[in-house]
């Protein structure tokens, strides 16, 4: 459930400009498989409001998971964080995307495009169609910090 109390399947991507070769191999093979993802808002312009609109989706139950693929992962967090429900995280590496799903939670993985292999790429997609859900006490002082629920 997200923090509206709606069941949510599904995960998505997002992707800031052109994708990398690297990324588009990876995304052909995902939607192979039988879990495709949604595409998420494409950024048409204003980097902030695409931003938000990707966060948007997860708020709205649209996706239980995302993973967005930008130039400046800090800001993207920074945004979407501001958004009821979302836990984004920052991640550089896979090893990162499994810790922030693991311990935080996270419903969205913002990856910085700057030379990612094939192997960054699709191990990330794997496990934002994986997700996790946010961990009891996390929620918890989630909820005390900001009034919200991040389930």
């Amino acid at each position: 459930m997200n923090g509206n109390e709606q069941t949510v399947t599904g995960w998505g991507y997002a992707v800031e400009g052109r994708p990398s070769t690297m990324l588009q191999i990876a995304l052909r093979g995902v939607h192979r498989n039988e879990h495709s993802p949604q595409l998420l808002p494409e950024c048409n312009g204003e980097t902030c409001e695409w931003m938000r609109n990707v966060a948007e989706c997860l708020r709205s139950g649209r996706c239980r998971t995302a993973v967005l693929f930008c130039r400046d992962a800090c800001l993207a967090c920074c945004i979407a964080n501001k958004v009821p429900g979302v836990r984004a995280a920052a991640v550089g590496t896979v090893a990162q995307a499994a810790r922030a799903l693991a311990q935080l939670g996270a419903n969205l993985l913002v990856v910085e495009m700057a030379d990612r292999t094939y192997f960054e790429c699709k191990e990330m997609l794997r496990l934002c169609c994986e997700g996790a859900d946010c961990p009891p006490s996390v929620a918890c002082i989630l909820q005390e910090l900001d009034g919200h629920a991040h389930r």
